[in-house]
């Protein structure tokens, strides 16, 4: 069976195909950046509708989307926790995207069942919305 690991790269590598990245998650499975909820997008995209929303989206934001530099923490069959960059553009706001993730992958039955990511919100406003974190509500309360 295909391993955590393995599952990683074939998504890397599938990042400029959204529907071959989808094709590797169970149908009810998820990838979450809970993060982006701070820059008003949502957090969770769920099943293989929302996922290939996501990846269709992410394709145009940055039509020269590539992850580089894979490191690996930890590696069981059925999870991986690792690093990895991303550095294109964003014709829309013709700015540069450097950026470093942290994610979790876990596996089950040969697909993925979660991707959960992290990375620095402040660079990602900074090269997607128009007017960088200008364009960011400041929150006056503690999310729930």
């Amino acid at each position: 069976m295909i391993s955590a690991k393995e599952l990683l790269v074939k998504y890397m590598d599938l990042i400029k195909d959204p529907e071959g990245a989808t094709s590797l998650f169970a149908a009810d499975a998820a990838i979450e950046i809970p993060y982006l909820v701070d820059v008003g997008l949502p957090g969770t995209f769920r099943g293989h509708d929302g996922i290939l929303a996501f990846l269709r989206q992410i394709n145009t934001l940055f039509p020269d989307v590539a992850f580089t530099n894979l490191q690996v923490f930890v590696d069981t069959p059925d999870q991986v926790v690792s690093e990895y960059e991303v550095h294109c553009s964003a014709p829309a706001t013709k700015r540069h995207y450097h950026q470093l993730f942290f994610g979790r992958l876990v596996a089950s039955g040969g697909q993925i069942t979660l991707l959960r990511e992290a990375m620095n919100i402040i660079s990602a406003a900074q090269t997607i919305l128009p007017n960088g974190l200008s364009d960011v509500a400041v929150q006056t309360s503690a999310p729930l």
